[in-house]
């Protein structure tokens, strides 16, 4: 009578998986998925009597930009991550949308005529943006309570997504950004003083190839932070090519304009931001540093929570732009001091923050069990965010004469 049972649950079995099989090949040519893909992701959602399904399914709901992936990819998208087990699509017909437990939204494009018709209440449903406030704001009260995680370049999102990460050259452990960074590294192999730094031969010889003193890289001209102010009057003391749309220079697009231009020819990049806000710190400061160029920095951040001791300069630590002007001028004429500003090279390396992002992600929903609800999200992301561009109010451009008023 056991042997009978068994039979009879086995061949239930075979049925029951021969009909799924054929579901997901006609489910491949309604909705133009892979074979391999639909079945990978039937997979994810079968419940195995004998297994806790603990995959992790997350949906694109809407677009980020151009990207359906929201640059992160489909599939097992985490698998290089330490927390792996996440599973990613953009088909929103795959299964039912309340089957995932996380939606991502991206902020700047949303629409009220096209969100999910249903919603469990186990659901994560992810606020995702990578622009500051001060441009893209949250303009529509019903956004208000309907997010429930927030997944952004600020340090104190639920999931954070930065532009780029610092890593230990050595170790590969993640440095910055971070509120509570440490650069311990640097500071043991040089020690807190004036950098006794040997210039290899390659960047040496970078360095005596440079004969220009400044490059921005610019194509929005009317920029909330007063950026281009501050460039007009920096240009008074000190020569600055502006490449792009806003200036009479130009390198394609589909070159590495920082290889090609930047870092061959120029000693200073500026890496100034469009707005002046809490961590908003962009890939204007990682693209130069990825290089041997200076960046010049002009942002809301505490820079020193994102990028490695002596790597930078900041516009707020002078009280002019022509104070500033004469520090590089001195940098200039001395190829010694300037190498200084890339011995962070031997312990730091930069890598792009999208993968962070994804692993951020996958181990939050891993380890997060209880969904709630963000009131007020404009308050968390809006409201005194950007105090910093207050004080544009009765003047042009900022300098670092605001601190001492």
């Amino acid at each position: 009578m056991t042997d009978m049972k068994l039979w009879v649950i086995g061949k239930n079995s075979l049925i029951v998986l021969t009909i799924f099989t054929i579901a997901l090949y006609v489910l491949s040519f309604c909705f133009n998925g892979s074979d391999d893909d639909l079945l990978r992701f039937g997979g994810v959602f079968d419940q195995d009597l004998r297994f806790a399904n603990t995959t992790k399914k997350i949906l694109y709901w809407t677009k980020m930009f151009s990207s359906e992936t929201f640059y992160m990819g489909t599939g097992y998208i985490a698998r290089d991550c330490p927390v792996n087990n996440c599973y990613a699509t953009n088909n929103r017909h795959m299964v039912n949308p309340t089957d995932f437990d996380a939606v991502l939204f991206h902020g700047n494009d949303l629409n009220l005529e096209d969100l999910p018709k249903n919603r469990s209440p186990r659901q994560w449903y992810v606020f995702v943006n990578l622009e500051s406030p001060a441009n893209r704001p949250v303009t529509n009260y019903f956004y208000e309570d309907f997010f429930n995680i927030t997944m952004t370049y600020r340090l104190d999102s639920d999931i954070v997504w930065t532009y780029a990460v610092v890593k230990d050259a050595r170790t590969n452990v993640n440095v910055a950004p971070s509120r509570n960074v440490n650069w311990s590294a640097f500071y043991a192999g040089s020690g807190n003083r004036t950098i006794a730094y040997d210039v290899d031969a390659s960047l040496s010889k970078t360095i005596r190839g440079k004969t220009k003193p400044i490059i921005w890289f610019v194509s929005n001209c009317v920029a909330k932070s007063g950026r281009e102010e501050y460039v007009n009057e920096l240009s008074k003391h000190i020569p600055v090519d502006v490449y792009g749309e806003c200036g009479n220079m130009f390198c394609p697009r589909n070159e590495d304009c920082f290889a090609r231009v930047a870092e061959p020819g120029y000693f200073f990049y500026l890496s100034f931001e469009n707005s002046l806000c809490d961590d908003y710190v962009t890939e204007k400061l990682y693209n130069s540093l990825r290089y041997n160029v200076v960046p010049i920095v002009y942002g809301g951040a505490n820079y020193s929570r994102y990028a490695p001791p002596r790597s930078y300069i900041d516009v707020f630590d002078f009280d002019t732009p022509k104070s500033l002007a004469e520090y590089l001028k001195e940098l200039i004429k001395n190829p010694r001091k300037y190498s200084e500003y890339f011995a962070w090279k031997t312990y730091y390396k930069i890598e792009d923050g999208v993968q962070q992002g994804v692993c951020n992600l996958c181990e939050f929903l891993h380890k997060q069990k209880q969904p709630r609800t963000q009131n007020f999200l404009s308050d968390w992301f809006s409201r005194s965010k950007c105090h910093l561009q207050e004080f544009l109010r009765d003047r042009s451009y900022l300098t670092g004469s605001i601190f001492k008023d």
